[in-house]
């Protein structure tokens, strides 16, 4: 992605980022429809086309669905929230902020989902948020720059290179609204799916949440904010191998998304997604050659401790051991003696 939007191209004009988003949910619905539908042939063997087109339409299309427009409707406005966050703060400031996600993921698993968190698994949260917000810290920081970022968050006055109107309070509160949102999104998908994965397919779910979510892609980003820039130079200007491998990759990674939400969970997830960033940095050092910085080499490592503190126990479980009190009785034809054995408490 960073390549695609950043690399030479042969056009005036770099491909919009509304087009991209619209296509990324259209190939994702076109696949889960594909699934969905294979999922129906299997469950229906000796159906026959036109009878599989109406049994999918019915679970596309049931009573419950409707529930689907939650989270599209959230993602669009999270969305918009993290728009109106970049533009009133610097990169640095959001990418660090906007790691909030992470915890704020575990706070609603909390309460929608009744998950329990050991204190150790909240130590490896913040440390995971802290190496996150590290890694993603671009070039060194001096004191002073992150001076004036909090002098601009607490008087509420965005930094001087940006536009005037900017407000960094402003920003700070729309970045956390969105990592709230997000959090509620997540979980309330994986709720959604998780509580009806035997009655409804993972893919089906898929495919209504797709379809949903074309309606505010549509009206929202291509019609709305780049309506205009679409009228004068066509819906896919720019568009070359590396845009189309870039909205693919992104239909897959979303995918892969639900699957884990399905089978696993949301922090599950936040974990793959940290991890992911540690991948990037490194493949970023290689591939383009970015010197690693003290910082971001730490965040990493951060990362990965938090990643073995999540997942790991505190003490190797014990061995099954005989209780104080053992029972004896003699096997009816083996004439053996028998020790049942019981789990330390």
């Amino acid at each position: 992605m960073h390549y695609s939007r950043n690399s030479p191209i042969a056009s005036e004009h770099r491909y919009l980022a509304s087009t991209a988003v619209l296509l990324v949910e259209l190939v994702k619905l076109l696949t889960s429809l594909t699934l969905a539908a294979h999922d129906v042939r299997k469950s229906h063997p000796n159906a026959s086309f036109f009878e599989i087109v109406v049994l999918l339409r019915r679970s596309i299309f049931a009573p419950d669905s409707w529930k689907l427009v939650v989270p599209a409707a959230l993602y669009t406005f999270q969305n918009s929230l993290v728009y109106v966050a970049i533009s009133n703060l610097d990169a640095v400031t959001f990418q660090v902020t906007y790691q909030i996600k992470i915890i704020t993921t575990v706070l609603f698993s909390i309460l929608l989902l009744g998950r329990n968190v050991s204190s150790r698994q909240w130590m490896s949260l913040i440390l995971l948020t802290l190496g996150v917000a590290m890694v993603q810290i671009p070039g060194s920081l001096s004191s002073e720059d992150w001076k004036g970022k909090l002098t601009s968050l607490i008087q509420g006055e965005g930094r001087p290179e940006m536009k005037p109107t900017s407000n960094a309070l402003k920003g700070v509160m729309a970045v956390i609204a969105a990592s709230l949102t997000s959090g509620l999104t997540c979980v309330y998908f994986e709720k959604l799916v998780k509580g009806s994965l035997g009655s409804v397919s993972l893919w089906t779910r898929n495919v209504q949440l797709s379809f949903f979510s074309l309606f505010p892609a549509f009206f929202v980003g291509v019609l709305w904010q780049d309506g205009a820039a679409i009228s004068r130079h066509g819906f896919f200007v720019g568009y070359n191998a590396i845009v189309w491998l870039t909205i693919a990759l992104q239909a897959l990674g979303g995918l892969v998304v639900a699957v884990c939400i399905a089978y696993a969970d949301n922090v599950a997830k936040n974990f793959a997604a940290s991890l992911s960033i540690v991948v990037s940095y490194a493949a970023s050092a290689i591939v383009f050659g970015t010197p690693l910085m003290l910082h971001s080499t730490g965040g990493a490592t951060l990362v990965l401790i938090a990643m073995y503190l999540f997942n790991t126990r505190l003490y190797p479980r014990m061995p099954l051991l005989p209780t104080t009190k053992e029972k004896h009785h003699i096997g009816p034809t083996s004439g053996l003696s028998v020790v049942h054995f019981m789990p330390l408490k």
